[in-house]
């Protein structure tokens, strides 16, 4: 009798251990009184699929780029690779978390600068547009067009407002600070009476210079692929005199594309002129009316045993 009634006390201390259990598996599920976050993003679209950007900014450049194999370019009002970080920095709007959203009536969109937005933004065929600051929140009115902009059916979000003062940035710092096309590979640099090209597999320098190694000629070259400027200037005020361009030393670039460089054009050359203005140096593109901005330093790398004179 006792093994029975032993056995029964074992059978019901066996299911309430049973039946804890199973309570204290659906609290840590369904975790009552917790309220599960949810994420809301500007735009459905990732910043992958995106291969066009068009940027309208009030008072500044429009600015348009494309997606090529080698990377981004600048399209309007330039045709040249882009700055990949602030390329980045766009692509980065598309996925930008939203913190608030809500409907807006066509009477309320001039209360928040999107009736004339500030910066309008097609990622593929795609627009966003940005507004107004919120003084409270610090953050940024913005709106994607998924409908007619007057009809209230889109939703205002607020967005993280660092990325209105990013897309309002100077066109200079949306252009490659490299001084060569990405891919590029140097086939020739000319100088003054000088030469250095590629003979045979072997770059040659015309006239020679007893005392230049190969090694430093080896080095020159990487130099050149490699070399960014420390900023760049774009629709430079080209106030020197025709004298001043014609003596101004000059260096001249000539280069191939890789094959599958996406740039029509296989080869290309480029001019800098060296201008030096209160000790700070600019390698200047006339044809473009860009400078780049180096420093003492990168110059003598890239001028390595040359003779800088016109």
């Amino acid at each position: 009798m006792s093994v029975a009634i032993l056995s029964s006390k074992l059978a019901r201390t066996n299911i309430i251990l049973l039946l804890i259990v199973i309570g204290l598996s659906l609290i840590a599920w369904f975790q009552p009184g917790l309220k599960t976050t949810v994420l809301h993003y500007l735009s459905d679209l990732k910043s992958a699929e995106i291969n066009t950007i068009i940027i309208e900014r009030k008072d500044l450049d429009s600015i348009k780029l494309s997606k090529k194999k080698s990377g981004w370019y600048l399209q309007e009002p330039y045709y040249l690779p882009a700055n990949p970080l602030r390329v980045n920095t766009v692509l980065a709007l598309a996925e930008k978390r939203s913190y608030t959203q809500f409907q807006s009536s066509e009477q309320d969109l001039s209360r928040y600068q999107l009736d004339k937005p500030l910066i309008s933004v097609w990622l593929n065929e795609t627009q966003l547009i940005l507004g107004s600051d919120d003084p409270i929140k610090k953050q940024r009115y913005a709106m994607n067009i998924t409908a007619n902009i007057n009809t209230g059916d889109n939703n205002v979000h607020l967005i993280n407002a660092a990325i209105f003062y990013q897309l309002r940035a100077n066109l200079d710092s949306f252009v490659s600070p490299h001084l060569l096309p990405p891919q590029a590979k140097l086939t020739r640099i000319e100088w003054s009476d000088k030469q250095l090209q590629i003979k045979e597999g072997k770059w040659v320098l015309t006239p020679d210079l007893p005392d230049t190694s190969s090694d430093s000629i080896v080095q020159l070259i990487q130099f050149w692929q490699h070399a960014q400027a420390r900023r760049v200037e774009t629709h430079v005020n080209l106030s020197l005199t025709n004298a001043e361009l014609l003596n101004s030393p000059r260096i001249i670039i000539r280069y191939e594309l890789a094959e599958n460089n996406a740039n029509p054009a296989k080869s290309g050359a480029i001019q800098y002129l060296i201008i030096q203005e209160d000790k700070q140096i600019k390698l200047l593109r006339t044809d473009l009316q860009i400078a780049y901005w180096i420093s003492a330093k990168t110059l003598k790398q890239l001028s390595e045993f040359l003779p800088l004179s016109p």
